[in-house]
């Protein structure tokens, strides 16, 4: 991974995950925001692992995916949000879901992650607390 973050971006087939290089708002040094685009599935879940998990070494501690654009999320894709989670919630860090289609918000509700994982309409919304 580059240490220009705010040009990173991955592709694998159908999906996108790139930085939102201008958000609408200010972040802290140790805040990203993604955009994530297309399915979320076992091809390319192990990608966003990687990506955030070396984003965490190098100290970024706070994460905003907007989920506006994801057409589709499977079970492994649920494991790395959660998996981030915990090592996030572990040195006072999070991950917040953003804007979930309706078919993600589906799926949040059916696995009751939706009371686990932080999710907010807006980015806006979810920087509010840091």
């Amino acid at each position: 991974m580059t240490d220009n973050w705010e040009e990173y971006s991955i592709e694998s087939g159908e999906f996108q995950m790139a930085v939102i290089a201008k958000p609408p708002i200010i972040l802290p040094a140790s805040a990203i925001a993604f955009d994530l685009i297309g399915e979320i599935n076992l091809y390319n879940s192990q990608a966003i692992r990687e990506t955030l998990d070396t984003l965490i070494e190098k100290g970024k501690l706070h994460f905003f995916l907007n989920l506006e654009q994801v057409l589709y999320i499977d079970s492994s894709g649920l494991g790395v949000f959660l998996g981030i989670h915990s090592k996030l919630a572990k040195v006072s860090g999070f991950i917040r879901l953003v804007s979930p289609s309706e078919k993600v918000r589906y799926v949040l509700e059916l696995t009751k992650l939706k009371s686990l994982l932080q999710i907010y309409e807006t980015i806006e919304d979810a920087t509010k607390l840091i």
